[in-house]
C-alpha cells in the first residue's frame, strides 16, 4: 500500500503575470545616449584608458536609471 505525496496544484495561472519590460523603449534611449555621449570624442591612447572607464560608467548609470523609469523595481 503506497500513498503518493504530491504538492498542491500550482496557482500561477490565477496570479497576474509580470508586466513585460519594454526593451524597444530602452534600445531607442541607448542609441541616442551613445551618440550624444561618444560623438566627437577621441579614443584615447592606451595610457589614457581611465577616460574610457569613466565614459562607460556614466553610460551604464544612465541606462540603469532609464530602466527604472521604464519599469520601477521590476513591478
Amino acid at each position: 500500500m503506497s500513498t503518493s505525496l504530491r504538492s498542491p496544484p500550482s496557482r500561477s495561472s490565477a496570479a497576474s503575470p509580470r508586466p513585460k519590460f519594454d526593451a524597444d523603449l530602452l534600445k531607442a534611449y541607448m542609441k541616442k545616449l551613445l551618440v550624444s555621449s561618444l560623438q566627437g570624442r577621441v579614443w584615447p591612447e592606451v595610457r589614457e584608458k581611465e577616460n574610457v572607464k569613466l565614459w562607460m560608467r556614466e553610460i551604464g548609470e544612465r541606462v540603469k536609471e532609464r530602466m527604472l523609469e521604464i519599469q520601477p523595481r521590476g513591478l
